[in-house]
């Protein structure tokens, strides 16, 4: 049965992509502000309907957590309709359920956040919501990418299994990486090591009683709250997790430079990342140096969903076969 027009699909797919890295945002908005609990009631907004919570009470904290909701929900409704228009279409039964999928990602994205405003922000909640999100991010991305026009006219083309892995392990060490800082961010470790590029006063980070002094030190003169070791160590993982991926990324670029200039969309793709990555790193130490400033921390999140987002585009431009070849 096909009685959806591709280009209509394909548009549509687009604008979840966009509605969902914004949504990401918003997210990031509440947490760097520190306002989840602004409306501490869920499903209902202070008792009301969320669909009809007077906006004269959208104000501080609450516009950021009570906006964030109905764009959520305005996610959830159009992924529901992406999974109806897959149905009705032509396409592939394994695309059909991802779309599916998708919508149950979105569903259980929804009932964790509803559960960190119930529970009161528990970090093992958090983390997973903040997660997930990127996990979403990635399927609507896979989703856009195979109906798209570019896909179709790649399939033809063969990777050296080289490249591919390149690709994958450049995808999976972005991945972990956004795992660490969301650990980081619902640990409230963003300030766990508030000096760069130097860590607790060293340059190699021992966790000694006399670093983790260095470091309470310095959040009492900047009137932040102090820190426990295993905050400091979450907080040194993301930073050595960002080493790790622009090693890949180094390595992955010196090793198959010739075979990825004969490639335009590779070429392309890979200037995306390393542009990202600048800008992300650059991100990374404002937001230390700026004592976490939120639109600066917000700004990270959100640019780290981007590269994730052009690393698996990555991923998929150098797989097209594989995709192709998929059968359920």
């Amino acid at each position: 049965m096909n009685i959806v027009n591709d280009k209509i699909l394909r548009r549509f797919s687009k604008l979840l992509v966009f509605s969902t890295l914004f949504l990401i945002f918003a997210g990031a908005l509440i947490k760097s502000h520190e306002v989840g609990l602004s409306v501490p009631d869920w499903p209902t907004s202070y008792g009301y309907n969320m669909f009809t919570f007077p906006y004269s009470q959208w104000v501080g904290g609450i516009f950021f957590e009570h906006g964030h909701r109905l764009f959520a929900t305005l996610v959830g409704f159009l992924t529901l309709i992406q999974s109806v228009l897959l149905t009705f279409s032509s396409k592939p039964l394994w695309l059909k359920k991802l779309g599916f999928f998708s919508l149950f990602l979105v569903t259980v994205q929804g009932l964790l956040g509803g559960i960190t405003v119930l529970f009161y922000l528990p970090p093992q909640v958090s983390i997973a919501h903040g997660v997930l999100a990127q996990t979403f991010f990635i399927v609507t991305i896979i989703i856009a990418y195979v109906l798209s026009k570019t896909f179709h006219s790649y399939q033809k083309k063969k990777y050296s299994l080289g490249l591919r892995n390149g690709a994958l392990a450049i995808g999976i060490s972005v991945y972990i990486q956004l795992i660490l800082g969301a650990l980081v961010r619902h640990t409230a470790s963003g300030l766990a090591i508030p000096d760069f590029p130097k860590m607790g006063g060293q340059w190699l980070p021992t966790f000694s009683d006399k670093m983790m002094n260095n470091i309470n030190v310095i959040l009492f003169e900047f009137d932040q709250d102090l820190v426990i070791r295993a905050q400091s160590i979450a907080h040194f993982l993301h930073r050595f997790g960002a080493v790790i991926v622009i090693s890949v990324l180094v390595y992955f670029t010196i090793i198959y430079r010739k075979m990825i200039v004969l490639d335009k969309v590779s070429l392309k793709n890979l200037y995306l990342i390393i542009g990202i990555v600048i800008i992300q790193s650059s991100l990374g130490i404002a937001t230390v140096l700026s004592q976490k400033s939120p639109y600066i921390a917000s700004m990270h999140v959100v640019t780290g969903a981007s590269l994730l987002g052009a690393a698996f585009l990555f991923i998929l431009n150098t797989h097209p076969n594989e995709l192709k070849n998929w059968r359920s």
